[in-house]
């Protein structure tokens, strides 16, 4: 459940990250406007790359301590859940048996 759970948060900062067409794009338009020179683009484009994939890295490792201290807080009522259920399973299997064993013995 606990990698469920941080993949899920993990691929939605996916849908955040910028891809390099629309970086590519971007620069295109900062170059119409006269604020990058055709000679700079592909460094500019490479350093923006850059600099995305090291913020996407930086709020993944960000989810993923989130993530993990979420876990451990709830992980012990989690535990306790299913201890509590385990509890009442093997009360109900053992009240079971006792109505096999009933009837068996009524046979």
């Amino acid at each position: 459940m606990e990698n469920f759970f941080k993949k899920s948060v993990l691929a939605g900062i996916g849908l955040f990250e910028t891809t390099k067409e629309k970086v590519e794009e971007f620069v295109d338009d900062m170059i119409k406007r006269g604020e990058v020179s055709q000679d700079e683009r592909s460094q500019y484009v490479k350093d923006t790359m850059d600099k995305v994939d090291q913020r996407a890295q930086e709020a993944k490792a960000w989810v993923t301590t989130q993530v993990d201290e979420a876990w451990e807080k709830i992980k012990p009522k989690t535990v306790q859940q299913i201890d509590g259920l385990q509890a009442k399973i093997d009360a109900l299997t053992a009240e079971l048996q006792e109505l096999k064993d009933k009837l068996s013995q009524q046979k």
